[in-house]
C-alpha cells in the first residue's frame, strides 16, 4: 500500500465534530452530576455553575469548575467525564483524553466518552489507544453525528497502518450513515482501489500466467476503454479455461463496445456460452434480450427478459428490458410496473426514466409522464456535464499551454434532449 494515500485521506476524514453535537451527546454533559448533587451547596453551585459555562461555549470556565468540583469528589465519574469535554472544546486533547480515561475506568460502557476519548487519543498521537476506544465506540454509539465522526476517525486511521480490510468494512458503514457526504464517498473509492490494485498484484505473483490474471487484465483494459485490449486479454484467459466463470460475458461485453461489425456480431455466441455455463447468469439473459429487441424480435426478447427477471426480480436492466418490450408491444399498463421497479432499483439509470415517460403517455397518464420525462432530463443532463467535463480534462492534458478557462460541471448549461443517448 502507498502510506501517502492512507494520510492523504486521513487528513480529508479526520475531523472533529460540531460543539452542538458535543453538548447534547449524553446526559451527563449538561446535568448536575448525580453523585455530587444534595452533598453541599458549593458542590451543587460549582456543577450547575461549570453546566452553564459549557452551555454558554466558554469551556476554560468550565473546566476551571469541574477542576474545583473534582477536589471535593474527585471519584465523581460524570464531572471526569465533563472537565474531559471541556478540555476537547478547548482542543486541549491531551489532557480531554486523561480525565475520559479516568471517566471510564469508573463506568466502561459509557460509550460516547469512549469515542471521545478515542477522537482525543488520535488528536494526541496515541493511535493505538486511539485505535481501541474508537472501534468499541463505534459498534455502540447510537449518536449519528458521533457515531459518523467515530468511524470517520477510526478509518483514517487504519488506513494510515495500512489495514484496508478493516478500513473498508468501517467506511462502508459510516456511508449507511451519511450516504450523501462527498468526503465518505471518496474514501470509499480509494479504499476500494487500494484493495483491488493489492488483489492485482498479489494474482499477479502468484500465477501471471493463469486464466483469471489475464481476466482481470481484461477487465483493467475495459475500465479504462481499452476495447481490443480487453478482447485480446479474455481470449488468452479463454485458451487457457474456457470455462473460466464470467468470462464469456465479459467477452461479450467487449465484443459488443467495439466498433468493429465483425467484433459485435461475435457477441451473442459469447453470451449463449456464458449461459450454458451459468444458466443462473441474468446478465447474459438481459443481453441476449436486447439483441433480439434490436431486431424487434419481440416474443423472443420478451422470453429472454422474462427469464431475466424470474433469476433476478431486483435487475434495473430486467426490469427495463421487460418493460420496454411490453411497451412495444402495446402493453404499456403492464410495463409500468417493470419500469417503476427498475427506477425504484437504480434512481439514476437515465434509459428507464425514458422508458417508463414514454410507457405512462401511452398509457394515458400524462401527469406521470411529464414527472417521469423531467426526471429523465434532468440525470441526462447531470451525465452530460459529467462527460464533458472529463473531455475538457483529457484535452487540457493534450494541450496545457492552451488558454482559456475550463467550464466546471456546475456551470455548464444542460444538454439534455428529447430522446436518450
Amino acid at each position: 500500500m502507498r502510506i501517502h494515500e492512507g494520510l492523504k485521506i486521513a487528513a480529508v476524514l479526520g475531523q472533529g465534530i460540531l460543539l452542538p453535537v458535543l453538548l447534547g451527546m449524553w446526559p451527563g454533559c449538561m446535568a448536575v452530576s448525580q453523585v455530587a448533587t444534595g452533598r453541599t451547596q458549593e458542590i451543587d453551585r460549582l456543577a450547575r455553575q461549570a453546566a452553564s459555562d459549557l452551555h454558554n461555549q466558554q469551556p476554560a470556565l468550565a473546566a476551571a469548575e469541574y477542576r474545583k468540583l473534582l477536589e471535593i469528589v474527585p471519584d465523581d465519574f460524570e464531572a471526569h467525564s465533563n472537565l474531559g469535554l471541556a478540555y476537547y472544546l478547548q482542543g486541549d486533547y491531551a489532557e480531554a483524553s486523561s480525565e475520559f480515561n479516568i471517566a471510564l475506568r469508573r463506568k466502561p460502557d459509557l460509550w460516547n466518552i469512549a469515542a471521545l476519548c478515542g477522537l482525543s487519543e488520535a488528536q494526541s498521537g496515541r493511535n493505538a489507544d486511539a485505535v481501541v476506544h474508537l472501534s468499541e465506540a463505534f459498534d455502540n454509539v447510537h449518536d449519528p453525528s458521533l457515531r459518523s465522526a467515530t468511524g470517520r476517525q477510526l478509518f483514517s486511521l487504519l488506513m494510515e497502518a495500512g489495514d484496508l480490510d478493516r478500513a473498508a468494512m468501517v467506511i462502508g458503514q459510516v456511508h449507511q450513515i451519511d450516504p450523501a457526504n462527498v468526503d465518505v464517498l471518496y474514501a470509499e473509492h480509494q479504499v476500494y482501489s487500494l484493495q483491488a490494485n493489492k488483489a492485482f498484484l498479489s494474482l499477479a505473483q502468484l500465477a501471471p500466467d493463469s486464466a483469471r490474471m489475464y481476466e482481470l487484465q481484461g477487465d483493467e483494459m475495459a475500465q479504462v476503454g481499452d476495447v481490443p485490449g480487453s478482447i485480446v486479454a479474455y481470449r488468452l484467459a479463454i485458451q487457457r479455461d474456457s470455462h473460466l466463470s464470467g468470462v464469456h460475458f465479459a467477452l461479450g461485453e467487449a465484443l459488443s463496445a467495439s466498433h468493429s461489425p465483425s467484433d459485435q456480431a461475435q457477441a451473442e455466441g459469447e453470451y449463449r456460452k456464458a449461459l450454458a455455463d451459468n444458466p443462473g447468469d441474468e446478465r447474459a439473459e438481459c443481453r441476449l434480450g436486447s439483441i433480439e429487441l434490436k431486431r424487434s424480435n419481440l416474443e423472443a426478447a420478451a422470453l429472454d427478459f422474462r427469464r431475466a427477471v424470474q433469476l433476478q426480480p431486483d435487475d434495473p436492466d430486467a426490469n427495463d428490458g421487460l418493460g420496454e418490450v411490453l411497451m412495444e408491444s402495446g402493453s404499456s399498463r403492464e410495463a409500468i410496473t417493470y419500469l417503476q421497479r427498475a427506477v425504484r432499483d437504480d434512481p439514476f439509470d437515465v434509459i428507464a426514466y425514458y422508458h417508463l415517460s414514454l410507457a405512462s403517455r401511452k398509457a394515458g397518464d400524462s401527469e406521470a409522464a411529464e414527472r417521469e420525462m423531467k426526471e429523465f432530463l434532468s440525470l441526462k443532463a447531470k451525465r452530460d456535464q459529467m462527460e464533458s467535463s472529463f473531455r475538457d480534462l483529457q484535452e487540457e492534458a493534450r494541450h496545457p499551454n492552451q488558454a482559456g478557462k475550463r467550464v466546471s460541471p456546475a456551470e455548464a448549461p444542460g444538454t439534455a434532449g428529447s430522446t436518450p443517448q
